[in-house]
């Protein structure tokens, strides 16, 4: 039997985040440990949950670190040997943790055990019952090779890393194996917002995982999406760069995704810049063209502003 922690980070949630805790209690296979992660919070939260739930672990790091550090810090003081990671304002659904069990012991060759959730953006009214049937990114699940599957749970392999290249397919909570955490290095401490995705590019790249379609939780989104946030773009870019230093040469697979991706990002950006900062735009241009010279448009943008002439952009 395994001895599952779930860990939760929390910064200022205070009593708001007994809903969460709540749900994890009533689990049909409740976590050995259920640790909570205080990252310095101002507003007492690691002491309202010491109070009100006492069979709750509550860590504190010494410094406020964000999402990233705190979830590293609470994987190094847990004591399972899975772990689960949960938002401090999602909901469990009551057999998520018995799911995620079942799928590594089905398929024990996977090191990290996924489902699907419920979004449901409270900001914007904006909900869907389940993102792998719903969201039409997700449909590229159907076209990435699977290794075994049993039910509707599928073991992926490496396939799933060029597919995750192009956009996250893989959702919270999710459970992976403490000692194939720690190998991988944790969450990047430096990466916000999309950070998620960063580590899961490096898990499937050498790790099987499984992944079911079975709904396990409700990821709720109370105020701006941190996904839409400002600087979204400069910590992709810097995760598709990170990913592009450490493709070997013969991954021709990896190497014609992160080119395609970085050029379109430049441009992107380049877009965005054109009326402000004509002269970054035109770098953007010019890194567009590097990483991806088959779109001509970047290309001749790149080639005109060398020339010296700055050709218009359309609407």
């Amino acid at each position: 039997m395994a001895f599952v922690t779930l860990i939760i980070a929390t910064y200022n949630r205070g009593p708001r985040i007994a809903s969460t805790l709540d749900s994890v209690l009533a689990q049909t296979r409740v976590p050995d440990e259920i640790l909570v992660v205080d990252d310095c919070s101002t507003d007492q939260t690691g002491a309202w949950v010491s109070t009100h739930y006492p069979s709750v672990r509550v860590v504190r790091p010494s410094a406020n670190g964000g999402t990233s550090a705190a979830r590293n810090f609470g994987a190094k003081a847990a004591n399972g040997d899975v772990l689960c990671f949960l938002d401090h304002d999602d909901l469990l659904h009551p057999h998520a943790i018995e799911t995620l069990l079942q799928l590594l012991t089905t398929f024990p060759e996977a090191r990290a055990a996924f489902a699907d959730h419920v979004y449901d953006n409270r900001a914007t009214g904006e909900r869907f019952p389940d993102h792998h049937q719903t969201q039409p990114a997700f449909h590229r699940l159907r076209r990435v090779r699977v290794l075994r599957q049993v039910d509707d749970a599928r073991l992926y392999g490496r396939d799933l890393y060029y597919a995750l290249l192009r956009g996250n397919l893989l959702q919270q909570p999710w459970a992976i194996r403490r000692e194939t955490f720690l190998n991988l290095g944790g969450f990047a401490e430096d990466v916000r917002y999309c950070e998620d995705w960063e580590l899961y590019t490096r898990l499937v790249a050498r790790y099987p995982i499984v992944l079911s379609d079975r709904v396990i939780s409700d990821h709720i989104i109370e105020g701006t999406n941190l996904h839409l946030a400002a600087g979204q773009d400069l910590m992709h870019e810097r995760v598709l760069l990170r990913r592009w230093r450490e493709t070997p040469w013969y991954d021709w697979r990896a190497t014609l995704i992160l080119r395609q991706k970085l050029g379109m990002l430049y441009k992107c950006r380049a877009d965005g810049l054109a009326k402000t900062q004509r002269r970054a735009a035109w770098r953007d241009d010019v890194r567009s063209a590097a990483y991806w010279p088959f779109d001509y448009v970047s290309t001749v943008r790149a080639i005109c502003g060398c020339l010296g002439f700055r050709p218009g952009r359309g609407s």
